[in-house]
């Protein structure tokens, strides 16, 4: 059987190369007898060739497809590249965008605190020392705060140091290039003050609470409560009419009041060189 099958195979094998070998014959005959019969001017031969460039052409369109999609999937990869390049650089100037934009917020926050604390300075003939709080150096028996000017920049002791929104306290210790301002609230605190609407004088003592309290006021006092305080000027260290505070309690004698300053918000402060 195993015969049978091999000699069959070899039989047909001649077969179908003689096949192939005739088609390919006369393949480039009938392609140089067309070659031959374009160079006249025959009807047939024009009308032949015709009907072969309408059949052929259609299989070559579609060829041509794969070729064209490649050109365009090319052309879409070099859009993707430049597309990702342009991303890259945008994101790139946003972030250098974003740096300026803080940078500019910080300038003006900075430049609104500074123009806050010029409506605070008194009208007297004083100068003034703008410099910046560096340190919070408040504890439970002290409450100050460190600035970065001295008496290089023409800080003394017991200048008044006041902020954007009125009286932080007085210079107490003072270095080439640094100074200690004690805060309100510290019980080594006394300032001269007056109530705005009752005109009455006292002294604001500090206690080492939020609410220094009030001294040397008479049994029928007529401070009344939300009353505004200011600095009255005596003894020649404040310069008078610095806000201080505002009172919130009013009982028996005891008068608590509120500084207008929060010690723990302040950036930057005037020391007033007051002339008395």
């Amino acid at each position: 059987m195993a015969n049978k099958k091999i000699r069959s195979q070899s039989v047909l094998l001649p077969g179908k190369q003689w096949f192939y070998r005739a088609s390919v014959v006369l393949m480039v005959t009938c392609a140089m007898a067309l070659m031959v019969m374009s160079k006249t001017n025959n009807p047939a031969v024009t009308k032949l060739r015709t009907h072969v460039m309408d059949a052929v052409t259609p299989l070559l369109s579609v060829a041509s497809r794969p070729m064209d999609t490649f050109h365009n999937f090319g052309t879409w990869l070099g859009e993707m590249s430049r597309l990702r390049e342009e991303n890259v650089a945008l994101k790139n100037e946003n972030v250098e965008l974003l740096k300026w934009q803080a940078q500019a917020k910080a300038l003006e926050a900075e430049n609104k605190s500074l123009h806050a604390l010029l409506n605070v300075v008194p009208s007297q003939k004083s100068s003034y020392i703008t410099v910046r709080v560096v340190s919070d150096l408040g504890g439970p028996y002290i409450h100050s705060a460190l600035i970065n000017g001295g008496s290089d920049s023409g800080i003394r002791k017991d200048q008044a140091a006041i902020s954007d929104n009125g009286l932080l306290g007085r210079v107490v210790d003072v270095g080439d290039s640094s100074a200690r301002i004690l805060l309100l609230n510290d019980i080594n605190s006394r300032v001269p003050v007056v109530a705005e609407l009752s005109h009455e004088k006292s002294i604001l003592v500090g206690n080492n609470s939020d609410t220094p309290t009030l001294s040397y006021i008479g049994g029928e006092s007529k401070i009344k409560l939300g009353e505004r305080v200011i600095t009255s000027g005596d003894g020649g260290i404040f310069p008078e009419g610095i806000p201080v505070g505002v009172v919130t309690s009013v009982n028996k004698g005891s008068v608590k009041v509120q500084p207008y300053v929060d010690a723990t918000r302040v950036e930057y402060v005037s020391v007033v060189n007051y002339s008395f």
